[in-house]
């Protein structure tokens, strides 16, 4: 069977492992390894275009995972991960974080899932993802560090201090499997993964196998505060604020207002000023959705649209 590897040559950490270990590793498992080195998106394309059969192995972090997986989403073939980014959340959620080699030995007897994939309709068109989308707090923060400029932790401070000086609310129309509400929000984060961004612990009981999105609300609350939130994640205990609010949904549909909605790490639109919300009105309740209105931004669950192969590991046997 060939096995096609996409190999990121920009990832943090590929001095695990080199593209030669792995193309080794493969062949002396039966594969017969064909290897593609990307250093964008770009690259993919007529890389994956003409791929139709055997297995796809993604060697990079989540920005890379995604990038496949968004291109195999119609194609019957497997995809194996081995993880050489900076967080890592979609293999940390799949209890796959450990060293190359050892995924490698354990694809040898590959335990096969299903990954559910969530689908976006919004003003700018239409988004695949594997972690989460959202607004608010980390969208914010996202927006003022633009992914576009390239890693800089320096930069990645000034957007956190930046947002966390101003706490911004918003106040659209939601609807979560048909339960329709208006509300003060910090933040919705619809998710799929564990985790986002920078190991953001949002949803520790996420499962991207269970047909399933993971809603997180963080509703405007006086007695709380952005730092409170950041200590919640970085405590892993989020879900016991007052004012946090998590369930589980297959669709939800948010009234877009202009304010930043990230789709993983990406932000949507790539340019975009905040404007002023409008708060709700006195004594607003329920509402209906106008099937025509270009505004309302729908979250989908694409249950099973990914197969994945697993290594088989003492975690995921």
């Amino acid at each position: 069977m060939q096995a096609t590897l996409i190999y990121n040559s920009n990832a943090r950490n590929i001095n695990q492992i080199s593209p030669d270990e792995i193309k080794e590793a493969l062949h002396d498992m039966g594969y017969e390894p064909v290897y593609k080195s990307t250093s964008s998106q770009e690259d993919l394309d007529p890389i994956l275009a003409n791929t139709e059969e055997g297995l796809v192995i993604v060697a990079g972090g989540d920005g890379t995972v995604r990038a496949v997986a968004t291109r195999l989403i119609d194609k019957d073939l497997p995809l194996a991960i081995i993880p050489l980014g900076t967080a890592n959340n979609i293999s940390k959620t799949l209890d796959i974080y450990c060293d190359p080699k050892e995924i490698l030995e354990g694809l040898k007897e590959p335990v096969e899932h299903k990954y559910d994939v969530g689908y976006v309709r919004g003003p700018w068109g239409a988004d695949y993802f594997l972690e989460g989308a959202g607004f608010g707090m980390f969208a914010d923060i996202l927006a003022s560090y633009d992914p576009n400029k390239g890693k800089s932790v320096l930069r990645s401070i000034q957007a956190a201090i930046e947002n966390f000086t101003e706490q911004k609310s918003y106040y659209p129309l939601i609807s979560i499997d048909g339960r329709k509400f208006i509300d003060s929000h910090l933040l919705v984060e619809v998710l799929n993964t564990k985790a986002i961004g920078p190991r953001l612990q949002f949803a520790p009981d996420a499962d991207p196998t269970d047909g399933y999105f993971n809603i997180v609300q963080v509703k405007e609350n006086e007695d709380e505060t952005l730092l409170n939130y950041a200590t919640g994640l970085f405590m892993e205990n989020l879900h016991e604020y007052e004012s946090v609010v998590c369930s589980k949904a297959k669709k939800v549909e948010i009234q877009w207002t202009g304010f930043p909605f990230h789709i993983d790490g990406e932000v949507r639109p790539k340019q975009t000023e905040r404007p002023a919300d409008r708060n709700p009105a006195e004594g607003a309740g329920p509402f209906v959705y106008d099937a025509n209105d270009d505004n309302i931004v729908s979250i989908e669950i694409l249950e099973g649209a990914l197969t994945l192969w697993l290594p088989k590991l003492d975690n995921n046997e």
